[in-house]
């Protein structure tokens, strides 16, 4: 597994000097690492390098890889030739920035798009990771040197052009199998949080995000497993964001517990146990067995109604050797009065539970 990344994107034309600069300062004392710039919508080439240069220079004093989101349009505008179609490749305009990754919005081919991956200047070259067709694949087979190249989705500020978790999973596939880099996009719940176009209605990659706090959405992409870096898309993220999404970028997944009323204390004592998913944990439950050595058949009856998905569970001693075992509900069960109903995670931390795979600690903060 490749190293897993965190960025933030900045939108200079709609932002200040100071302010980008104060974000990125706060980003990389944090562990940030990769720095999103969109310049579709950039002015004319020396207004461009004006604005652009003494930022994306502060950014590489920060540790910051620079990425450009450009499309042959822009090209054109900037007069780069991004084509073997029209003469040698010249990317020299992007060095003097300081950029390390182009990423191709719209509107190269395959083998315009590895071609581009030849160039001189050693700049990676990002595709389109939304395509559910294995375009990448095309753009390997058109000659495209792997180690150049690496893949993003795309966001989507118009609320339910999202794409599903279906797309995205069969969108990231090819990237898996090709083993190569793949990033997507979070989004900030900032009220004044704003993209590169007026409307906006949060910037998500896939929909199902759109309203889910910032940390949710990053422990969503650790489990399913596929993005190698997650960045948001919108500028500026609070504090408060930042710092939840630096700390859900761990291996550990902490799931959002509300307890039930009067959960006894002893049993919050086995909530805090650092526990792992068992190797052969059902489809119905995740189960554990750290907390076993510790319940024994201690764990008296409490709140055992029936379950629901997303409940936690802790087996009482009359399910005789299972008892205080921590579970977490995948599907409703009939609860025969053996099993604990003691909280449930946050509902949006449900879709979570499918991703859980043997191995893989967790934890509750309540």
């Amino acid at each position: 597994m490749k190293k897993r990344r965190l960025g933030i994107s900045l939108y200079p034309e709609r932002g200040t000097f100071e302010q980008d600069v104060a974000y990125m300062e706060k980003a990389a004392k944090l562990g940030f690492d990769v720095l999103f710039i969109a310049l579709l919508g950039a002015g004319d080439r020396q207004q461009t390098i004006d604005r652009y240069k003494p930022l994306l220079a502060k950014a590489k004093e920060l540790g910051f890889e620079i990425e450009a989101d450009v499309n042959p349009m822009m090209f054109k505008k900037m007069g780069i030739n991004a084509s073997f179609f029209s003469g040698p490749l010249d990317l020299s305009f992007f060095t003097e920035l300081q950029v390390d990754i182009l990423r191709l919005d719209l509107g190269m081919n395959d083998i315009e798009e590895a071609y581009l991956t030849k160039n001189k200047d050693h700049i990676k070259i990002c595709v389109n990771g939304c395509n559910t067709m294995d375009h990448v694949g095309h753009v390997l087979a058109a000659g495209a040197d792997p180690d150049m190249l690496l893949g993003c989705h795309n966001y989507y500020p118009h609320r339910y052009t999202g794409v599903s978790l279906e797309h995205f999973e069969k969108g990231s596939a090819p990237m898996v199998k090709h083993n190569l880099r793949l990033q997507s996009f979070v989004t900030s719940q900032n009220p004044d949080a704003f993209g590169p176009w007026p409307v906006t209605e949060g910037l998500p990659t896939m929909e199902m995000h759109r309203d889910w706090p910032i940390e949710a959405q990053v422990k969503h992409y650790v489990v399913m497993g596929y993005v190698n870096d997650i960045i948001i898309s919108n500028a500026y993220a609070t504090d408060a964001e930042l710092e939840a999404m630096a700390a859900a970028n761990g291996e550990k997944i902490m799931f959002n517990l509300t307890p039930a009323e009067g959960l006894p204390e002893e049993q919050k004592q086995l909530l805090r146990t650092n526990v792992s998913v068992r190797g052969d944990s059902s489809e119905w439950l995740i189960r554990t067995f750290e907390t076993r050595l510790y319940g024994g058949g201690k764990v008296e009856p409490f709140h055992t109604v029936d379950i629901q998905p997303g409940d936690v569970l802790i087996d009482n001693n009359l399910y005789g050797q299972y008892s205080g075992e921590v579970q977490i509900a995948r599907k409703p069960m009939k609860n025969y009065g053996k099993t604990n109903v003691v909280g449930h995670i946050a509902d949006y931390e449900v879709a979570l539970l499918p991703y859980m795979q043997g191995g893989k600690p967790f934890g509750f903060n309540f």
